[in-house]
Formats: structure tokens, sequence, C-alpha cells
């Protein structure tokens, strides 16, 4: 009987580690995703600006989900800012992707030069 008794205690000791190191994995997992979700829509909109010739900012669109459009938790803000003649013969990109997960605020920021 009290063999059985301990063997229901390291079995339940064992699960309850187990299902610690699961919860933890998927909190990770969960981060890393939209971390690189919003690393992508960063990527994007900067590639975008290198093409365009908008200059001005700061431009905010949220809502965004992890494809660029209405409905997700991510809010993109970008801004192109005129460089200063012959000294500075290119302008700054600035693209930053913001997002809140478990009440934690997190961002990627994308910087980039584009010639004029």
């Amino acid at each position: 009987m009290i063999e059985v008794m301990v063997a229901m205690l390291l079995t339940a000791i064992a699960t309850s580690g187990i299902i610690g190191l699961y919860i933890v994995e998927t909190r990770a997992s969960g981060f890393s995703r939209h971390s690189t979700e919003a690393t992508v829509l960063a990527q994007d909109q900067i590639e975008i600006l290198r093409t365009a010739k908008f200059i001005g900012g700061p431009i905010t669109t949220s809502g965004l989900d992890e494809h660029g459009n209405p409905g997700g938790m991510f809010t993109r803000i970008y801004t192109a800012t005129l460089g200063a003649g012959p000294t500075q013969p290119y302008d700054d990109l600035l693209v930053q992707v913001q997002w809140t997960e478990d009440a934690v605020p997190h961002s990627v920021i994308l910087r980039s030069r584009r010639n004029q």
C-alpha cells in the first residue's frame, strides 16, 4: 500500500514537471512565431518604402494580421526621412511593428537606407 502511494506521488511530481515544461515551451513558441511574423511585416514595408518615393511619416497601421491584412494584433509604424543633400545622399527608412503578448508589449524595429 505504501509502495503504491509513493509511486503515485512520484508520478504526480513527474507529470507536473512535464506539464510545466509544456506550458513554457508553448509560450516560447508563440512568442517566436509572433516575433517572426512582425519581422516579416517590417521587412515587407521596408521593401515597399525602398521602391516608392514616399517621404514623410510617421504613418501608423493598426490591427494587422501576419499577412498585413486587417484583423490582427500587430501595429506597424513607418517613416521615411529625406537625406541632407550631398553630405547624406540617401533617405533614412524606419519601420516598427508592435504587439502585446501576455500583457507585455513587444516590438521589432528595422532601419534601412534608400539612395536618392
